[in-house]
């Protein structure tokens, strides 16, 4: 049995309303460029003047739901605000989640994070995944917050789209509705 004596007031459903509210971002898998950023490498170096700091072997970064990976990432930090983040070597990955909570994933030689938009640059061999969906190209500049993104010729010299085949049952007439 459910109680239905429990006292409200419009303090308690105020707070009760702020608390769903500021989870939504997380639960959707959106970024949030409020939560900390951890970073994890085999050796790392530091210049504090210059807010540049480099990180090497097996790296990899943490925001959130983003991940990105590679092998040597360089931090662009002056007076410790976060610029941008260079990922360069074997293939760099990105995953996330876009607004409807769909995976993202992305690779290339070399990938570049601002997180101010946010976006992504991918350059050599880039590859985006939107859930089922692939683009690729020599350049993809992906928004992640928008997830929105634009490509640039690839190595066969055009740029390539492959869109997975959406659930049809959804879509079909009912037995006896009309098309």
């Amino acid at each position: 049995m459910f109680r239905t004596d429990i006292p409200t007031s419009p303090f308690v459903a105020g707070l009760l309303l702020a608390v769903l509210l500021s989870w939504m971002p997380v639960a959707q898998g959106q970024h949030d460029p409020d939560l900390p950023i951890r970073i994890e490498a085999d050796r790392a170096s530091l210049d504090d003047q210059r807010g540049v700091s480099i990180y090497r072997g097996n790296v990899t970064i943490t925001q959130g739901d983003t991940v990105i990976t590679g092998d040597e990432v360089t931090v662009h930090a002056p007076q410790r605000q976060l610029q941008r983040m260079v990922s360069e070597g074997r293939l760099a990955t990105l995953t996330t989640r876009d607004e409807s909570n769909r995976e993202v994933r992305a690779e290339a030689r070399r990938m570049e994070f601002f997180p101010d938009g946010p976006r992504v640059v991918l350059t050599g061999e880039a590859r985006v995944w939107q859930g089922d969906d692939e683009f690729r190209g020599s350049s993809i500049v992906y928004n992640l917050e928008a997830a929105t993104l634009e490509a640039s010729t690839g190595d066969t010299g055009r740029v390539e789209a492959i869109f997975a085949p959406r659930d049809r049952s959804r879509s079909r007439p009912e037995d006896g509705d009309t098309p």
